[in-house]
């Protein structure tokens, strides 16, 4: 994995208090999906391979930071070819992490909103990511959706019968943090 990663792991044990619980991914349930366009037709390819911790404060047992990365290459959309070349646009041998960092987290009616950084194709892009939370003894369950524009991310968008796809694509989430 990347030495930014770890870096960012590493920040997060060094600002852990004794006021605050670490909490990992649980890699059996966590997803993130997403969801692409063509004008001929729509695919959806699953990565359910989340690394990631997060600081929860004690007290107020509210999460204060977090962060997750994905490998590009374990997204599977059931089609290799697909896989392959998604590979081959995403340029995943230069930039094989997506990686989520937030230390801004702001809590609405049951819904955690994080503004964070994404890092994904070698490009950091402000992002504001909306969560369902449910919380359970030991864990905190994250779910939500949100737009991506793989453009705002320096990729040129592969084209199929000289129609590029759609500039959008629809990521679905579950990331379930355990104590």
């Amino acid at each position: 994995m990347n030495s930014n990663f770890f870096a960012i792991v590493f920040f997060l044990f060094l600002s852990a208090h004794a006021q605050e619980n670490r909490l990992e991914v649980e890699k059996e349930t966590s997803f993130v999906q997403y969801e692409g366009k063509h004008l001929l037709h729509e695919w959806e390819g699953i990565n359910k391979s989340i690394s990631g911790v997060a600081l929860q404060d004690q007290e107020s047992e509210q999460l204060t930071k977090i962060a997750l990365v994905l490998i590009v290459q374990d997204f599977d959309s059931n089609n290799s070819g697909r896989d392959a070349h998604a590979l081959e646009v995403l340029e995943a041998l230069r930039y094989p992490e997506i990686k989520f960092f937030s230390d801004k987290i702001a809590y609405n009616q049951g819904q955690i909103v994080f503004n964070g950084t994404l890092d994904f194709h070698g490009m950091k892009v402000s992002k504001k990511i909306e969560a369902q939370v449910q919380k359970a003894e030991n864990s905190f369950s994250l779910s939500g959706e949100f737009e991506l524009i793989p453009s705002d991310f320096g990729i040129e968008l592969p084209s199929f019968m000289t129609v590029k796809m759609k500039d959008l694509f629809l990521i679905r989430f579950r990331v379930v943090l355990l104590k």
